[in-house]
């Protein structure tokens, strides 16, 4: 099984670097694309501002598609119950 999100890109970056504070390991920050997740609630439609991280060829690829649609194969991630998507090659 195959797993697309079809999404608008609203900005492509870099994340920073992060330290581990404990044993000052150094992880290297992931690109990721931010789109919009719209969730309906009982208030009506809201806008939350949601990150796809995707590896470094990826992003090399979608650096002059911001603005457009595009569509990324993801897997899937579940924090704080909220469901996540990262990009797969």
């Amino acid at each position: 099984m195959e797993l697309l999100v079809k999404v608008k890109i609203e900005n492509l970056f870099k994340a920073k670097d992060f330290v581990d504070k404990k044993s000052g390991e150094t992880t290297t920050g992931k690109w990721k694309v931010q789109t919009f997740d719209y969730i309906e609630t009982e208030e009506g439609l809201q806008m939350k501002l949601m990150d796809i991280s995707i590896s470094d060829s990826m992003a090399k690829s979608l650096k002059d598609k911001v603005g457009q649609t595009v569509t990324i194969p993801v897997a899937t991630y579940i924090s704080n119950n909220r469901v996540g998507f990262y990009g797969l090659e």
